[in-house]
């Protein structure tokens, strides 16, 4: 369908570097725009088109022209907002609230009022802590209706903008908390007064989720950027932020970190978190009725206050629960995926916390998948202009390595494998890096795929080879892989798996968890104790004793506190 072949035109244009993107838009704009053709004239069926392709780059931070596209007279304006509907939505979202919800609701609803009418008030920072499951999700698709339903614009549009805007070196808040410390303690604005800018001061509510993760430093960055868009000195430029999160869940990532050097790059460890007014949600709403036992359990696991062994073998190790682990006898592979049932394999996975493990895991999955197996190799070389460097890493040795957040070299798929998706392809239509999709045609340039998780559920999607050159993978060199952005998804690391929800989870530690937050956060991947198995390799800190099993749970109370 069109739509679908301008999706694909996008992803070509910002993925997949093109030699001559004109000449592409030449050849396939009539079909582009077929759609559209249906209710107006071809000059503007093309207008909108160039519209839509433009309103997705922009999210990149390029424009039609970076490609030798016809330019438009203005920027599209954004998306209509039927302020009517998102106002009834409010209200019916409203009486679902509980009280805990409901407090942290009002408190940045006032503050926009406030901001938007000039009146002094110094809170505009807000944290929501929540276990998962405790409805902070919820809660944000309450405060995004309720705002835009007084005319105001809220939600994750505000990301799309910040996403567009480029920082100092061309950055993304993307990529933004993977860049090392100096650059972004120096980052600033490059646009100031462009449209992009223009997009951010008009947004009156910013949200950012999964606060545990992000580095203090990144943090800054966003501080320093909407300062100067906004010409202000406030923190934030005067902007109501609500972050959300778990500091029991995954930290920032610190390559070969101490823990003290882990817990200084939180969010608490900022300055400006003496601004911030804390909210609590303590109901677990995931949890199925009858499982509160589960959920009291994940809160403790969490805050690292359940019993440890006090002698050896394995001290210090809490016991997990019997009736989630696996025997030795036992494989979790057949446990998890016996039935084949597509549904049923989508919404179950296996955790684990090295990458090395998962792709083994996928790979024993795929061959009990029924169908011909197709292999897409991918292009590999190395980032440097120095022909003599380029030759020290043989096409062979860079073809065997698949660092953490990249397909592997040789990527084996199937028709009706659950895949993943490893970059952000289009965030307003929620192709975003952890999507899950299942594989409908195989072709030998792209893959035809269905959406399975996020607000584009059901959609099709057309994903093609692209550039991937992580600059974090911890090697002297910039790996630069052409692949297409996938990996199978029947296994994943912990951390990838953070955010999301599974009917039946399972844990497979080769290893015992060596970062905080990590053995909670893949516990509370699922809603009860019958939906995970656990099965654990015995090395010298795990294993079985007397009929019990024993693994590590690491947690920093200095973050719990």
């Amino acid at each position: 369908m069109p739509r679908q072949l301008r999706q694909l035109f996008e992803i070509i244009l910002i993925h997949c570097e093109p030699s001559d993107p004109f000449t592409l838009w030449t050849r396939y704009k009539g079909s582009m725009c077929e759609d559209y053709l249906r209710q107006m004239n071809e000059d503007q069926a093309e207008y909108r088109v160039l519209q839509d392709i433009h309103s997705v780059l922009r999210q990149s931070g390029k424009s039609l022209t970076d490609f030798n596209l016809p330019s438009l007279d203005e920027i599209p304006p954004a998306e209509n907002i039927d302020v009517a509907l998102e106002a009834e939505r409010a209200s019916q979202l409203r009486a679902q609230l509980t009280e805990e919800q409901t407090a942290l609701a009002d408190a940045v609803i006032e503050a926009v009022l406030n901001v938007a009418n000039n009146t002094a008030q110094n809170n505009r920072l807000f944290y929501l802590e929540g276990a998962g499951g405790s409805g902070k999700t919820f809660t944000y698709n309450y405060l995004i209706s309720e705002i835009s339903g007084r005319g105001f614009q809220a939600g994750t549009a505000a990301f799309t903008g910040i996403a567009a805007t480029l920082l100092k070196n061309g950055t993304t808040i993307h990529k933004l908390f993977q860049l090392p410390v100096p650059i972004l303690e120096n980052s600033t604005c490059r646009t100031p007064v462009s449209a992009y800018a223009v997009e951010l001061r008009q947004k009156n509510l910013f949200l950012l989720d999964e606060s545990s993760m992000i580095p203090k430093h990144a943090f800054h960055a966003i501080d320093r950027l909407l300062r100067d868009i906004c010409n202000s000195e406030l923190p934030f430029g005067g902007k109501v932020v609500l972050l959300g999160g778990d500091f029991s869940q995954l930290l920032p990532v610190v390559r070969k970190g101490k823990p003290t050097e882990i817990v200084d790059m939180c969010l608490k460890s900022s300055p400006l978190w003496h601004l911030v007014t804390e909210f609590k949600l303590t109901h677990n709403m995931r949890t199925r009725p009858g499982e509160q036992e589960f959920a009291a359990w994940l809160l403790q696991l969490g805050k690292g206050v359940l019993p440890v062994r006090e002698q050896p073998p394995f001290q210090g190790a809490i016991e997990v629960p019997s009736n989630c682990v696996l025997q030795q006898n036992q494989c979790i592979v057949n446990t998890l995926f016996r039935d084949f049932h597509p549904e049923n394999m989508a919404s179950s996975v296996i955790l684990t916390p090295t990458n090395d493990d998962s792709l083994i895991i996928n790979d024993q999955v795929l061959e009990l998948l029924p169908g011909e197996e197709k292999i897409y190799f991918s292009a590999d070389d190395v980032v440097c202009d120095d022909e003599e460097e380029r030759n020290q890493y043989p096409v062979e040795f860079l073809n065997s390595i698949t660092p953490s957040g990249m397909p592997p070299h040789c990527l084996k798929l199937k028709s009706g494998a659950i895949v993943m998706l490893l970059r952000n392809i289009n965030i307003n239509k929620g192709l975003c890096n952890g999507t899950r999709l299942t594989v409908r045609y195989l072709y030998d340039n792209c893959v035809d795929a269905k959406v399975l998780t996020g607000n584009a559920i059901g959609d099709r999607v057309l994903i093609p080879r692209v550039q991937l050159a992580p600059s974090d993978t911890g090697m002297p060199f910039v790996l630069r892989r052409r692949q297409l952005p996938l990996r199978l998804s029947y296994a994943m690391t912990i951390n990838k798996a953070q955010g999301q929800t599974f009917e039946k989870v399972g844990i497979l530690l080769r290893r015992p968890c060596f970062s905080h937050g990590q053995l909670y956060v893949a516990f509370s991947r699922a809603r009860a104790f019958d939906d995970v198995r656990v099965s654990i390799v015995p090395p010298s800190k795990q294993g079985f004793f007397n009929g019990k099993c024993y693994s590590q749970n690491i947690v920093y109370r200095q973050v719990l506190t």
